[in-house]
């Protein structure tokens, strides 16, 4: 969600600080006094186009801050930028009257798409002037899917194995055909594996020759040092018969003596101990000796390995997959046209069982779209919007996608008699954001976005539709944090917060200011709505009559608020 906006230089703002809260935010002010200005500075920040127009007079750059809560799937594009993260994200940007801009996340420069990309996943704005997630017909196929829980179903994993599958295989015909100079490659595999093959490599040779080397090469040191300690453990005076004597000493004394029979059993040990080594450093002794020609035969045999591991690979390992990969890829490539005839065979078959399973996805999607349309138009006439229809058009195709063989897209007809005409096509703007406020509604267990904003989205309407159109703000409020821009008291009354925005000049500038309205402040500006600038008592007991009303609404509903 978002917690915090910082404000420099941006039109009227010459310095703003405002921290947010969770639950139902309103923003109410007279018309010009920048509320607009302040839902601007936010889409300069989430990376939308910049005009230099937003640039104070006077100032020689516009800076915007934004702190948010971090969520998935906020993260994993962090996470693909590099950007270090904890709990939260600050997004910035700066842009100058030279032309010159800085685009900032954690305080590391990225391009203002990524910038744009982010903020997607952080605010959605809907307004008359906005495109949103929802009117993104490339993303409807997305909406549609997890509305019906799509990927947890068997239908959608079978499909998926399947379509990897078979871009496995067209990757493998496409090397099969693409080879133009295949006789060449096959001369040169020929040639590679003749020559590993030549070598005779061995994955334990290397290794016992490397040992023998070792003992060819320091032959007369190993042999002095293993006479040496032959000589102490075996000599008259040596360790043997030392310990021999020792033993003979102490059990000479043991029927006297008790306490000796521990260390006349560890002296045992040891002497047994010592005479097995005895015995290892005797076979050592006579095994190693000295031989010029076999140390230079060995040498050049080593000498063969490191050339092979310089060719092909840094490892013996590496060598020996090698020469397995390209002894394949020679048998494939002598073999091209069957196994092309075989690959193609497959990947019929597997187009026709994807086309299968796309079939049974389709019917999955026809009647989860049904639902979803169902669902939607009851939040269409909650709204006021009793005469329009919605509708989830999925069409079937032959053409095999990663998601299915299916093509989405969300259609209304907003009045009787009317054509099914695609969302962006919705020319009324009060209508498109009611439409966009009963679909946020239908996505509500399924749209990650955390914030959301309505900007004005009172136009055309009021009374018992304003009314309604509050209580599904409030109740979306649940499960976002929610912003609106209203001129309407029977939807500010819903607030959990209230900001009020207001100008004021000083000095010759006009600059914008944003308060926050305690129950005094907000009873006050619903009055205002209700009868003008000049507050009366019979306005002010209006207002107070609404909120009551609006209090009465969301006792049914349970809100934790801020």
């Amino acid at each position: 969600m978002l917690i915090q906006l910082n404000v420099k230089n941006f039109a009227l703002i010459d310095h703003l600080e405002l921290s947010f809260h969770d639950g139902f935010t309103i923003l109410t002010g007279e018309t010009g006094a920048g509320k607009s200005i302040l839902i601007d500075s936010i889409n300069f920040v989430l990376g939308e186009k910049f005009s230099k127009e937003f640039i104070r007079t006077g100032a020689d750059s516009t800076y915007v801050e934004a702190i948010f809560t971090l969520e998935e799937p906020a993260k994993a594009i962090l996470d693909a930028q590099g950007i270090p993260y904890e709990d939260t994200v600050i997004l910035s940007r700066e842009s100058f009257v030279n032309g010159r801009n800085s685009s900032r996340i954690n305080g590391k420069s990225v391009l203002v798409g990524v910038l744009k990309e982010l903020g997607k996943e952080l605010l959605d704005i809907h307004g008359q002037h906005n495109n949103q997630n929802l009117l993104d017909s490339t993303k409807h196929l997305d909406y549609l899917d997890s509305f019906i829980d799509l990927y947890e179903k068997k239908a959608f994993s079978d499909y998926a194995e399947q379509f990897e599958h078979l871009s496995s295989l067209k990757e493998k015909l496409q090397k099969l055909l693409g080879n133009t100079d295949r006789d060449k490659l096959i001369d040169y595999l020929k040639f590679q594996i003749e020559d590993i093959e030549k070598a005779k490599l061995r994955p334990d040779e290397e290794k016992e020759l490397t040992e023998k080397f070792s003992m060819l090469s320091h032959a007369e040191k190993i042999s002095t040092g293993l006479v040496q300690a032959h000589e102490l453990i075996s000599s008259e005076e040596g360790i043997l018969s030392s310990l021999s004597t020792s033993l003979h000493a102490l059990k000479s004394i043991e029927k006297y003596y008790e306490k000796v029979k521990g260390p006349i059993e560890n002296l045992e040990n040891a002497y047994y101990t010592l005479q097995e080594t005895f015995r290892e450093i005797t076979d050592y002794k006579d095994e190693v000796y000295y031989d010029q020609d076999e140390l230079n035969e060995i040498n050049e045999r080593l000498y063969i390995y490191s050339t092979y591991k310089k060719k092909y690979g840094e490892q013996l390992e590496d060598v020996l997959a090698y020469y397995d990969k390209i002894r394949k890829e020679y048998d494939d490539l002598n073999n091209a046209e069957e196994h092309i005839i075989k690959v193609r065979q497959d990947i019929e078959k597997v187009r026709h069982r994807l086309l299968e399973t796309g079939r049974e996805i389709h019917k999955i999607r026809v009647s989860g779209g049904k639902n979803l349309s169902s669902k939607i138009n009851e939040e269409l006439k909650f709204v006021g919007l009793e005469k329009a229809q919605f509708m989830a058009q999925i069409s079937g195709t032959e053409i095999i996608g990663p998601k299915g063989t299916d093509e989405v897209h969300f259609l209304i007809s907003t009045n009787t008699g009317e054509p099914m005409k695609p969302l962006e096509k919705i020319v009324s703007g009060g209508e498109l954001s009611r439409i966009m406020l009963s679909m946020k509604v239908a996505f509500i267990d399924k749209d990650k976005t955390p914030s959301v904003i309505f900007d004005e989205i009172d136009t055309g309407i009021s009374g018992r539709i304003a009314e309604a159109v509050g209580e599904k703000m409030y109740s979306l409020s649940h499960s976002f944090q929610v912003f609106c821009v209203t001129h309407l008291p029977q939807i500010a009354a819903f607030s959990d917060n209230h900001l009020v925005v207001s100008k004021h000049e000083e000095d010759k500038r006009t600059y914008t200011k944003v308060n926050d309205a305690d129950l005094s402040g907000k009873t006050d500006e619903l009055a205002k709505m209700i009868g003008g600038s000049a507050i009366s008592d019979p306005q002010v007991r209006s207002a107070e009559d609404i909120i009551a009303k609006t209090q009465k609404i969301k006792e049914k509903y349970t809100h934790k608020v801020k």
